[in-house]
């Protein structure tokens, strides 16, 4: 664990990357109102220089996820993802414009959601990929996790559509590994430190339900800076609340030009009568946690996460063999009570699933955790991890590839305020599949441009995977 990347692993990373990238470019979700109410912050700021969405809240991006504060709408969502989507936008229209081309809605959202989510999203594949590798692991297994984490898991589905839970985990994770490194090098450039803190900033502002991963982490790094006897460097703690403060700012000057308040958010001011008493009987709409929707959220074939993505299963047995690395239990402790603690604070939502969603969308942010306890299989376990990744990667396929239609009439008459009394069978096989097959799909590139449709559209994807994967194979790499 305390090597460092070589040119050849950097190599086998970046064919990782693409990978990843063409999956996710490949795809691109529909517009529903969670998605509309984050682009129409991107559009009010770019084409009208302002924060209110009133041009586009009731007509081109329709939603009702939006706050109504003095007379105007904005969006009531984390500005994160607005945030990058705004510094994609700009050199998109700029360059539509110099080419005197009409940068249609979809053309819009299509651009915007790869350059701001499925771009920074892949990014974390190679990531992944390293951490295994430096662990003196084969490529072989490197790369099977990397894939069972970034396609075989809701990461795939949210890496095509304009949410921030993906993002989120990108920055949570990359956070992260910045820690493992200091702690492996007993050293903490003041540099890397304040890059840490300006990753978990943007965490915050992008879902702010990650403040539960954000304190885990901050834990993690008192221990790390206690064990290589950094804990009284005042220095250190500057340069990770500097790195801090710097988006946390920005939500606050928005918060404060929009609200009049730099100590409140959009869902304090919810114009939806539904939403907005939900959010003011809790904390944002959170209750206490519920073990009867951890099990919904977890192992219920309707939506459970183990269930679509049985590869993350196996993570509980990684965690079991981490137990006899006396150098890994940190990460072991700190993964696993992170992993915990989240779905039982999400289990305390009202709206656990996450509205119009094939799987519950608010545990996307812990996902990458699972890459550490899968580090630690075994080698002689690699069959069972391989039949696991391909089975999750099918099942999370079919979710992204799937339409909306059915999904809204299905979880209306499963889910009972928060529960679900009978068992509907699981959304993969209830509506992703018979959506597949008959053709009911999210538009993806084989359906815009040659004109595939169905299962057929999974061809020239499939093609191209294909060949980056040989080229992996076959490049030559440390082993």
């Amino acid at each position: 664990m305390d090597k460092s990347p070589t040119p050849g692993l950097w190599r086998e990373a970046v064919l990782v990357f693409l990978v990843i990238l063409v999956a996710y470019g490949y795809f691109s979700s529909e517009r529903d109102v969670n998605i509309n109410s984050r682009l129409a912050l991107v559009k009010a700021v770019v084409d009208e220089g302002r924060l209110e969405i009133d041009s586009y809240h009731s007509a081109e991006l329709y939603t009702n996820d939006k706050a109504f504060f003095n007379g105007h709408y904005y969006s009531d969502k984390a500005i994160g993802a607005s945030v990058l989507g705004v510094a994609a936008y700009y050199p998109v229209r700029w360059v539509y414009y110099q080419m005197n081309l009409h940068l249609t809605p979809r053309a819009f959202r299509e651009w915007v959601t790869f350059l701001a989510v499925s771009l920074p999203a892949a990014m974390l594949a190679p990531f992944l990929y390293l951490f295994v590798r430096l662990l003196n692991r084969k490529r072989g297994t490197a790369f099977l996790v990397t894939m069972g984490i970034c396609l075989g898991t809701p990461l795939f589905k949210y890496g095509t559509a304009f949410y921030g839970h993906t993002l989120a985990a990108v920055f949570f994770f990359l956070a992260f590994l910045i820690w493992v490194r200091i702690r492996q090098k007993s050293t903490a450039p003041l540099f890397s430190v304040f890059i840490s803190g300006f990753l978990m900033g943007f965490t915050l502002i992008t879902e702010y339900p990650t403040a539960i991963l954000l304190f885990t982490l901050s834990i993690y790094i008192f221990v790390t800076l206690y064990g290589i006897q950094q804990h009284w460097n005042w220095k250190i703690y500057a340069a990770l609340f500097l790195g801090f403060g710097v988006p946390v700012l920005l939500l606050a000057l928005y918060n404060l030009r929009v609200y009049g308040s730099p100590f409140t958010v959009g869902y304090l001011h919810e114009a939806d009568s539904t939403f907005r008493e939900a959010h003011a009987t809790s904390f944002m709409g959170i209750n206490l946690p519920n073990a009867l929707v951890m099990y919904y959220m977890t192992f219920h074939p309707m939506l459970g996460i183990f269930w679509q993505s049985p590869v993350l299963l196996l993570g509980f047995v990684g965690w079991g063999f981490m137990t006899s690395h006396k150098e890994a239990r940190l990460e072991m402790t700190f993964s696993l009570v992170s992993v915990l603690l989240f779905i039982s604070v999400i289990s305390g939502y009202y709206m656990w699933w996450g509205g119009v969603a094939f799987t519950p969308r608010h545990l996307v942010p812990i996902l990458p955790l699972f890459v550490i306890p899968l580090a630690f299989l075994p080698e002689r376990l690699s069959p069972l991890v391989l039949a696991a990744v391909a089975v999750s990667f099918f099942q999370n396929l079919l979710i992204t590839a799937s339409a909306e239609t059915g999904l809204v009439e299905f979880l209306g008459s499963a889910i009972k305020g928060n529960l679900i009394p009978l068992d509907p069978g699981s959304v993969v096989y209830k509506i992703g599949l018979p959506n597949v097959i008959n053709g009911e799909m999210m538009n993806n590139r084989a359906v815009q441009f040659p004109g595939l449709e169905g299962p057929k559209s999974f061809i020239p994807l499939l093609c191209i995977e294909a060949l980056l994967v040989a080229l992996f194979f076959k490049i030559k790499a440390r082993e």
